[in-house]
């Protein structure tokens, strides 16, 4: 899943949103099915970053080591394995965004912005989701807690950093968690992919595409808040039940579509 708020240079632009440090490297656990470590180094204020992921996973008994960057520009997301002199590229789906976005009448984009503002601009794949605003704090940053198809992702700063998810599909299982933020500076060379050579995903890139025009037709429309928001109870100290009834509804929503 990529975060729709990172800052793409434009001053009308609803899905700017930066982070409130320009430099930083932060570092996250990983466990369930894919044991490892994932660091984020960001630079002017999220408008780059650079994930660096080395993990072991296993999938059906079978395991697998992984060690890869992964470069997100304005405009691009490059990914690099460090035994590879090849930078897989495909569009930054923010990007596709904001130009489907400029591509609306005047009344579509005042609804979109609207839309964006409701949802704390959390980064929504369709209309099937449910929200927890508020849902608990990581590493003292307010978290709001996204539900979406099966998977639970809590994102800090108005959808603008990932804090934590849990993630259970067929099998596989995976647990991740903010541990640490360093405000520091961040070598630039982590940013330079001068040496490699770049190669398209075609498949991936069309896919965002289309995924991209699903995301701009559901949020240029009326969104029933009352269905999408579920109340944090401050009476329960587990959410385990909210997040299962969530997930219920999500399930019946998808049901009947299928129907």
């Amino acid at each position: 899943i990529f975060c729709i708020c990172f800052m793409l240079g434009a001053v009308d632009n609803p899905f700017l949103h930066t982070l409130p440090f320009k430099e930083a490297i932060i570092e996250y656990n990983l466990s369930g099915s894919q044991k490892g470590i994932k660091t984020l180094y960001i630079k002017n204020y999220g408008m780059q970053r650079v994930i660096y992921l080395k993990q072991e996973k296993t999938f059906m008994n079978k395991e697998k080591f992984i060690e890869k960057y992964i470069l997100k520009t304005k405009k691009w997301i490059y990914e690099i394995s460090p035994h590879n002199s090849i930078a897989i590229r495909t569009p930054n789906l923010d990007f596709l965004l904001y130009i489907r976005y400029k591509e609306l009448s005047k009344k579509e984009q005042e609804k979109v912005k609207a839309n964006l503002k409701a949802i704390n601009y959390l980064p929504i794949l369709d209309s099937d989701f449910k929200i927890i605003k508020k849902y608990t704090k990581v590493n003292d940053i307010s978290c709001d807690l996204l539900l979406q198809h099966g998977q639970e992702i809590c994102y800090g700063y108005k959808g603008a950093l990932e804090l934590k998810s849990n993630i259970s599909l067929l099998g596989f299982k995976k647990y991740e968690i903010l541990y640490s933020i360093y405000k520091t500076k961040v070598d630039p060379n982590l940013f330079d992919i001068s040496c490699y050579s770049i190669k398209d995903d075609k498949i991936k890139s069309v896919q965002k595409y289309e995924q991209s025009k699903k995301i701009i037709d559901f949020l240029k429309k009326d969104i029933n808040l009352k269905s999408i928001f579920i109340k944090k109870r401050e009476n329960k100290e587990d959410f385990n039940q909210i997040i299962q009834e969530g997930i219920k509804n999500l399930m019946e929503v998808t049901l009947l579509k299928n129907e």
